[in-house]
């Protein structure tokens, strides 16, 4: 019950520290470039982050065992793993914290708190970010779907679930250079036209895996088509969410950055939840549960598992694909239009605060005569070199503060 509660906690809070990371990147720049080259680095990392966990985990923990327990360590073993973990995630987060710096911009300094109220009122009049978060629920329902089900693949169509550590292997490799790609990528062919890319290799890859059988070699060439576009995807998408911040700006009158860029994380949630369900679903209808081997699969719920694998994923990507095909036309120029029309905006409306703000009422310092600046008997206030103004002869012999 203890680490049920801590569990969820810790999830809840990883969340959260999800939505302040990513929503950084509108905060960073306000140029769609700058954001893909950002957001590539950040990737890179996590990438990195995320595989070496794979990698280094069980050499960590026998390490620190007292007993090997034939291979798997002890209790102590596996708490000096999630102390090094913990106090990695401490150190690096306290890192970006210190080491970047917000943009200064006029438009970053029209904002609102943002009721609970208001959350989905915010959201639904921001019609690119729903329409995106639609598309990109149904793409993400597919690919995590499929993704899952690829073990379930290695282990009882194929009979060799250790084999599935090579596709790990491939994954960490392939989407390092996928990753590290993008920035040259989305330049050369724009946002729209790569996701179109990625989506028809990744169906190519679909494909090609339907008819692999047991053949390795057709197996990881499949898998890998399928998989290495999914990271140019994920930056594809976050660079149309993070522009959408200056869209909603513009069309509601203020921004929202963390609100806007909460999206993806829920989105991704949403989906991987529902492709859970459904992945156990598939499981229970072609016979693949606990204590199931190869051998007990019979030819009709290989068929079943095959349909649901790949029929129901690339069903659910392009719909996904035509959501966004035709309802998203925040292209990276409409953006930096958008800017450069919130700037022109903020920049005038801050100039005409300005000008109200030096409009001051003074109380006359003194009763007199108002005569002419030029012939105060000083050749400096006399020529205006001093600036404007004019002068008062007292009569009374009073000067008061003003």
């Amino acid at each position: 019950v203890l680490f049920g509660i801590i569990y969820l906690v810790m999830d809840v809070f990883y969340s959260i520290k999800d939505i302040g990371f990513w929503s950084m990147i509108p905060a960073l720049s306000l140029d769609s470039h700058e954001r893909e080259k950002m957001a590539t680095f950040a990737r890179i990392g996590s990438t990195i982050g995320a595989n070496i966990v794979g990698v280094a985990i069980m050499p960590i923990v026998l390490f620190f065992s007292m007993t090997k327990t034939g291979g798997s360590g002890d209790k102590t073993g596996w708490f000096w793993f999630a102390f090094i973990v913990a106090l990695i995630g401490v150190i690096t987060s306290i890192a970006v914290g210190i080491g970047t710096r917000e943009v200064e911009s006029k438009l970053r300094d029209n904002k609102e708190k943002t009721s609970l109220k208001q959350v989905f009122k915010v959201l639904g009049k921001n019609d690119q970010l729903m329409w995106l978060s639609l598309g990109y629920w149904f793409y993400g329902l597919g690919i995590n779907s499929l993704n899952a089900l690829q073990l379930y693949y290695f282990t009882f169509i194929l009979g060799d679930s250790g084999k599935y550590s090579i596709l790990y292997g491939l994954n960490t490799i392939v989407g390092l250079v996928s990753v590290s790609l993008f920035p040259s990528l989305a330049g050369k062919f724009n946002r729209k036209r790569l996701f179109y890319g990625c989506i028809a290799v990744m169906l190519g890859g679909i494909g090609i895996f339907s008819i692999a059988g047991t053949s390795l070699p057709l197996i990881l060439t499949a898998a890998e088509l399928f998989f290495i576009p999914q990271p140019l995807v994920f930056l594809v998408i976050l660079m149309i969410i993070s522009d959408s911040v200056e869209y909603g700006q513009w069309k509601l009158g203020h921004r929202d950055e963390s609100l806007t860029l909460s999206v993806r994380p829920l989105v991704d949630k949403l989906g991987g939840a529902m492709s859970n369900w459904l992945v156990s679903l598939i499981a229970v209808a072609a016979g693949m549960t606990t204590g199931a081997k190869a051998a007990d699969i019979t030819v009709h719920q290989q068929v079943v598992f095959k349909l649901s694998m790949f029929g129901f994923p690339a069903a659910a990507m392009l719909i996904g694909a035509f959501i966004i095909a035709r309802k998203i036309t925040l292209t990276e120029a409409r953006h930096a239009e958008i800017v450069e029309e919130l700037e022109h905006r903020f920049s005038a409306a801050t100039s005409e605060n300005e000008v109200k703000a030096n409009v001051v009422s003074l109380v006359n310092p003194t009763t007199g005569q108002l005569v002419d600046l030029s012939s105060v008997n000083d050749e400096h206030f006399a020529s205006g070199s001093m600036g404007k103004g004019f002068a008062i002869k007292p009569t009374d012999g009073a000067v008061f503060a003003p």
